[in-house]
């Protein structure tokens, strides 16, 4: 597309900006009403951000599920609108979401300047109803090569099917944006490989984390005693799918559980193998040392970040940044990762995270064991300051938020009033 729609606005247009704020349409496939995972907390601080430059936000997404409402405000001026949509995976939701984002987007097809997609299903049906606008697609990771992973196990026919189909779409969406946000030289490698996306078409900007909602230190030792933990504590913070690896975890507790019987393990998140995993866990005799905490809200997952020793992060495959090490080195937890994907560019930056050197439960075991060497740590709390003021200084979300307001300022230059230097 180029940028081509973007000059086609005319000079008027830009005449009359100087008189109201830049109106952005925010595009995703989640809601940014509940944090679920790194895909959630990305949106929310990008309303943030946006609203933060002025500009007049708007969220299009589909529904969570099919009793929600069809429209919710997500922050002060912000609205979530959200496409009828029953959580059908395949065609049939494709098409509804298609006949939705056409009724929706005829009745508003000339209330916004600029697109920035998150996800690319409802962008596709954006795409279809004939929104032509300037857009930025962000890419988190490719949904093609998602699925993939979650129906390895039984590859038949349909899979290879809804996979190509899946490519195929997400070719239409990357290739045809003005401008595409990668948060990884991993991602933007794949968006080369799998999608044709030229790598000049894509800027990287890695994730960020706000520390300013963190608890201070001196707080870990009052949630340790209100969650009863004594010794050392690992935990992760995942999705229970087959890429995300806690079945890993489950063995690296069953390797250490004999050289280490007071070391306990706290799994929060939830997902399609949460049965299948605690099965394991049974198989393995760690059923007892192995908390299954199921999906938490932020203030309680920040609780047991805060009070935990390490945080283990086992991923098996596509780890397109890892936003959730940033979250653990946050709140001064060093992170334990296998040596997948983006992990290797993000992990190592701050000091006191390990790459495991091979995604295995025996690699994982021997970094966990030298990370709680010699527990607990004489300067805990002074290494945990120190890891959190890193993390502040190379991935605050005021380096992301300057990345993407920028990209979007560079779409449509000619709306954007020039503000002369101080």
């Amino acid at each position: 597309m180029g940028h081509s729609a973007a000059r086609s606005l005319g000079s008027a247009a830009g005449v009359d900006l100087l008189k109201r704020a830049l109106r952005v349409l925010l595009v995703a496939d989640v809601s940014a009403q509940t944090v679920r995972g790194g895909a959630e907390r990305m949106l929310i601080n990008h309303v943030r951000a946006l609203r933060e430059a002025g500009f007049a936000v708007t969220l299009l997404t589909r529904q969570p599920d099919p009793d929600a409402p069809l429209r919710i405000e997500v922050a002060d001026g912000v609205e979530e609108h959200r496409l009828i949509f029953s959580g059908d995976r395949g065609w049939q939701g494709l098409r509804q979401l298609s006949r939705q984002a056409k009724r929706w987007w005829n009745l508003r097809a000339n209330a916004f300047d600029v697109v920035i997609s998150e996800q690319p299903f409802v962008m596709w049906a954006l795409l279809g109803a004939g929104c032509t606008l300037p857009r930025l697609q962000i890419c988190h990771s490719l949904a093609c090569e998602e699925y993939a992973t979650r129906h390895g196990l039984a590859w038949g026919l349909r899979a290879r099917l809804v996979t190509a189909s899946m490519r195929r779409l997400e070719r239409r969406i990357y290739r045809s944006a003005d401008r595409v946000m990668a948060l990884s030289s991993f991602t933007r490698e794949r968006l080369r490989r799998v999608m044709g996306v030229l790598p000049e078409q894509v800027v990287i900007v890695p994730g960020g984390v706000d520390l300013s909602r963190r608890a201070k230190i001196a707080t870990r030792q009052q949630w340790r005693q209100q969650l009863g933990w004594d010794g050392p504590v690992v935990v992760t913070l995942r999705n229970l799918v087959p890429r995300t690896g806690v079945d890993l975890l489950v063995q690296t507790a069953a390797i250490l559980q004999h050289t280490h019987p007071d070391l306990r393990w706290c799994v929060m998140g939830d997902g399609e193998l949460a049965e299948p995993l605690r099965h394991l866990c049974g198989m393995l005799g760690v059923e007892e040392s192995i908390e299954w905490c199921g999906f938490l809200e932020d203030n309680e997952v920040g609780k047991r970040l805060q009070a935990a020793d390490l945080f283990v992060l086992p991923t098996r495959s596509l780890e397109g940044f890892g936003l959730v090490t940033l979250e653990a080195n946050s709140h001064g937890l060093p992170v334990v990762a296998t040596p997948v994907d983006a992990n290797v560019e993000v992990v190592p930056q701050i000091d006191g995270n390990r790459l495991a050197v091979a995604a295995t439960p025996q690699s994982l075991a021997r970094e966990v064991a030298a990370a709680l060497q010699g527990w607990p740590p004489q300067d805990s709390q002074h290494q945990r300051q120190r890891m959190r003021q890193q993390v502040e200084q190379r991935f605050g979300w005021p380096h992301h938020d300057q990345a993407l307001l920028d990209s979007v300022r560079e779409l449509v230059p000619q709306l954007v009033p020039q503000v002369a230097p101080e």
